[in-house]
């Protein structure tokens, strides 16, 4: 039985609060952190990559944001119309490439993207759901949290509050002592954070999306894809 199984037999639990509806205060007491202080130290994103993305896989993610960019236009927000949903269909694009190809070609079935799945802290005062995430079937009673996705329209600054909670959530429910990953996203920019019960750390943001990207592909595969060979790097060590 998978998680989508469970998901129709069993009723979701109940939180008193969401992730969303916490605000930076409330959030900086619970995780004895100060947040300025935290975004302050920003670490290079190639210090978490330790394994580059094939260039099969670059390729292949370029074609399908450059079909969507052709398609929907550019998702930046002082360009409109555009909503949330325009942003997590450009996500989802990258992190369903991604997923996909790991499972193909390496022979790892056992990673799923999912799609507004329900995290909940461990005292189930706060939860949400979550635009995305990726887990990993340890196997039929067991599935770990690996990477959540906090997509947002204009800023990092409303997700980040979101995905610290989250992610604490999810190292508490996995309890095996091994890192989780979350990403806050606009589509365009994307900023890594990373907690192993112990040690929060948060990348510098880097840039994906370019306007003029279906015109310069080599430069775009040589300048901006490195959240996908840190997202590479993340699954493919599993």
């Amino acid at each position: 039985m998978d998680d989508t199984t469970e998901s129709i037999l069993k009723p979701r639990k109940k939180y008193m609060t969401s992730f969303a509806n916490v605000s930076q205060e409330e959030a900086e007491v619970t995780l004895r952190f100060r947040f300025t202080e935290f975004y302050n130290s920003q670490i290079p994103l190639d210090q978490f990559i330790t394994r580059s993305a094939p260039d099969e896989l670059k390729k292949m993610v370029f074609d399908r944001l450059v079909e969507r960019l052709i398609s929907e236009d550019f998702p930046e927000a002082t360009i409109s119309p555009l909503n949330e949903a325009v942003i997590t269909d450009y996500v989802g694009q990258v992190l369903a490439t991604i997923v996909a190809y790991i499972a193909r070609m390496m022979k790892r079935r056992v990673l799923k993207l999912r799609r507004e799945k329900q995290i909940i802290s461990k005292d189930e005062k706060y939860g949400r759901n979550m635009e995305f995430m990726v887990i990993q079937s340890i196997n039929v009673d067991d599935t770990r949290y690996v990477i959540i996705i906090e997509a947002k329209c204009d800023t990092f600054g409303k997700g980040l509050t979101q995905l610290l909670l989250s992610l604490r959530s999810m190292f508490e429910i996995n309890n095996d002592q091994n890192p989780v990953y979350g990403f806050v996203t606009t589509a365009v920019n994307w900023q890594l954070v990373t907690y192993d019960g112990q040690t929060w750390k948060i990348s510098e943001s880097s840039v994906l999306l370019s306007g003029n990207m279906e015109k310069q592909e080599d430069r775009w595969l040589k300048n901006n894809t490195q959240i996908l060979d840190v997202i590479y790097t993340i699954l493919s060590s599993l």
